[in-house]
């Protein structure tokens, strides 16, 4: 059996930037919520795999913003499985405005850790198994291996962050929405005071916990693109890379 998850959400005053649309990473958790209510009707959902010994860990996402959805507005958050592999599960987002205009877009890739161990692991039979939709086309699906992991930091500054208690979900490492607030507080104030987030990728290579010390470099280009990169302070592991794309606020 196929299962495609259609949630519907009043954005409220709490999950709004300064300008009053819907944050980034509000939107996020929306769409984070919705994954693991789809993953439950699959039956690997959070809690279903931690009581096989496993955990879910996201390895890339990229999100495309169309038009900001605003406070009082309703928005729609539809997610589906599109491709299941040896070790990674692919997963597409889509949210509409309640007239139908395509709000948001993005693309996922998902795999499996060893609780443990803390380490990969083959996708166990269990997900394998599990049907995907098609009935709804996906999105081009995500390599990897982006080009932008070839950028270069060594002059970048860096700001630091101490991992926080509330930073940590359910698999005891930090939430991946919460390197994404690190990331968008680390961005230029004229970038933030002018500009509009029109993209985000994502690549996340190691996981953090409560107590550990991050630093975070960002490189930014005249059109509008910023590279980012989150590494371990102690041990110099990357921990995330990331590119954006900024436009002049629409």
């Amino acid at each position: 059996m196929t299962y495609i998850q259609t949630d519907t959400y009043t954005i409220r005053g709490y999950e709004c930037d300064a300008s009053g649309r819907l944050s980034i990473t509000a939107l996020m958790n929306l769409m984070q919520e919705s994954a693991n209510r789809n993953a439950i009707d699959y039956g690997i959902g959070i809690s279903d795999l931690a009581n096989r010994g496993y955990g879910w860990m996201l390895m890339r996402f990229r999100l495309q913003m169309h038009r900001y959805p605003r406070y009082g507005q309703t928005i729609r958050v539809i997610t589906y499985p599109t491709f299941v592999e040896k070790y990674f599960i692919y997963r597409d987002f889509r949210v509409l405005a309640d007239d139908d205009t395509l709000l948001t877009n993005a693309s996922s890739i998902w795999l499996v850790f060893s609780i443990d161990k803390r380490t990969m692991v083959p996708l166990p039979d269990f997900i394998r198994q599990l049907t995907v939709p098609t009935t709804i086309a996906p999105l081009p699906k995500l390599t990897t291996k982006p080009d932008y992991l070839i950028t270069s930091f060594d002059q970048a500054p860096a700001r630091e962050v101490d991992v926080g208690w509330t930073s940590i979900d359910q698999n005891q490492h930090v939430n991946n929405v919460a390197y994404v607030q690190w990331l968008l507080e680390s961005i230029d104030t004229n970038t933030l005071q002018t500009r509009e987030l029109a993209e985000i990728d994502l690549v996340y290579r190691n996981e953090t916990h409560w107590g550990d010390l991050l630093q975070i470099q960002s490189v930014a280009t005249d059109d509008g693109l910023v590279y980012q990169r989150i590494e371990q302070r102690n041990s110099a592991r990357d921990v995330l890379l990331a590119q954006s794309q900024w436009r002049i606020e629409k």
